[in-house]
């Protein structure tokens, strides 16, 4: 695949290149491909003006017809078929592809593909075995907004509102109260610059002639979108936790500053530890964070969202609350007895774990010998009205469009572009972030 970036994107560019490569299968899918990642008010990463009138989702249309074989070939095909060989050939004349019937003394024979792969020789299963891919959790942690009343913006904007003023105890009409503002309500901004992702794709004459082609009837090739699209979801999901700092790209991680946990106290240690009661240990380490998240809002989140790594939450999951009395594990603890919290509603918030790969340590979206833990509070109650709303939440001005590179050729190269601008954070007490959770 290869990958063309902006100014300002060259660590992750970095780290999807590394990302990419490190699978075989991966990279052979994408080989066809090509990834583009730029601010849109970069003009060689702007929209092309014609993508807008050519948007278009298309498949794959192919087929295998007809055989070519010759009159000796059929005869020894008769005699003994172990010493013919059979393969299919494209053939540009019919715009499909024919069965090749060969045998000894025939250019391009090969007795061993021949007597190993023919046809006839082989039963296929009924569906492809897909390699195991990486994935992320990010987009359960926030919410995503869309900007609709202009996808091909270059600025995605949030108006804020605020009140001020204040009223005063007093006689009615009294010269002396003189001292009161009126309530009012004054508007802000939030602002960040849209970033174009784009990953362009080939459809040769050929691609689109096939239909069901292959043993099982289908072709890997036409999965290609499939992949690309893959990986700019997880493209997603990097700037979801990281950003981009070069650019300014708020993520998740840079919302506020990063705490450390607790020293010699990571879940790992309490693990590998010899106290009796871990479960308890760890139950009272995560609530005293927990109860310092909720206070910051005087309870009004109602629903905490806790993600970690998959070692650390493996460590939580099965940490007994006390070795001596109680085989119940600290996950279960919190579903059953933590009922700190409780918000204007007088209901007790819910909190849900989710492990997540992208903050373990040593890996290439961490470098970093310690994992994260990210506590988020998706919505909250705002306004006089109390209404539920977003806290921080990833910004999305088009999530895919697909479109010709130059429409009308037989060799037809198409681009599925997708516009983010990463985290916009108008309530950062929604998030927190420690380092060392699991691992230190």
């Amino acid at each position: 695949m290869k990958l063309t970036v902006g100014k300002g994107f060259n660590k992750l560019a970095g780290t999807i290149d590394e990302f990419v490569g490190r699978d075989v299968g991966l990279s052979k899918a994408l080989s066809g491909c090509e990834l583009s990642v730029g601010l849109a008010s970069e003009p060689e990463f702007g929209v092309p003006a014609h993508a807008v009138d050519n948007a278009l989702f298309m498949g794959d249309a192919a087929y295998i017809e007809g055989k070519e074989i010759t009159a000796a070939a059929e005869a020894m095909l008769r005699k003994d078929p172990s010493k013919i060989q059979v393969r299919p050939k494209y053939n540009p004349e019919t715009k499909g592809f024919t069965q090749q019937f060969l045998m000894a003394g025939d250019a391009g024979f090969d007795p061993i593909a021949g007597q190993l792969f023919s046809p006839q020789n082989i039963a296929y299963l009924s569906k492809i075995w897909k390699e195991p891919l990486a994935y992320s959790r990010a987009k359960e942690i926030i919410r995503t907004e869309h900007a609709g009343n202009n996808p091909f913006a270059e600025i995605f904007t949030l108006f804020l509102e605020q009140y001020s003023g204040w009223g005063v105890i007093g006689q009615t009409g009294s010269l002396q109260n003189n001292m009161t503002n009126d309530v009012n309500v004054k508007n802000g901004m939030l602002s960040a610059p849209i970033i174009n992702m784009m990953g362009t794709y080939s459809v040769t004459l050929e691609e689109k002639r096939r239909k069901n082609w292959g043993p099982i009837g289908t072709s890997p090739i036409a999965r290609k979108q499939s992949y690309l699209n893959y990986v700019m979801d997880m493209m997603d999901a990097i700037l979801i936790y990281y950003g981009n700092e070069e650019t300014d790209t708020l993520g998740v991680l840079g919302i506020n500053a990063i705490e450390s946990w607790d020293t010699g106290k990571s879940m790992k240690e309490l693990f590998n530890g010899t106290s009796t009661t871990k479960g308890s240990d760890a139950f009272r380490l995560i609530a005293g964070k927990i109860n310092d998240f909720l206070t910051s809002s005087d309870n009004k989140f109602r629903r905490i969202k806790i993600a970690i790594s998959p070692e650390a939450y493996n460590y939580l999951t099965s940490m007994p609350y006390s070795d001596n009395f109680d085989s119940t594990v600290a996950m279960q603890t919190f579903a059953k007895s933590y009922l700190a919290g409780k918000g204007p509603n007088g209901s007790t918030p819910t909190i849900e774990w989710i492990a997540e790969p992208l903050l373990k340590a040593n890996s290439i979206f961490n470098p970093n010998s310690f994992d994260y833990m990210v506590i988020s509070a998706p919505e909250i109650g705002g306004g006089p009205d109390d209404e539920s709303q977003p806290t921080n939440f990833y910004a999305t001005a088009l999530n895919k469009f697909v479109f010709p590179v130059i429409p009308g050729m037989y060799n037809e190269q198409y681009k599925t572009l997708r516009r983010v601008a990463g985290v916009i954070a108008p309530i950062p007490a929604a998030t927190k972030v420690y380092a060392g959770f699991g691992v230190q």
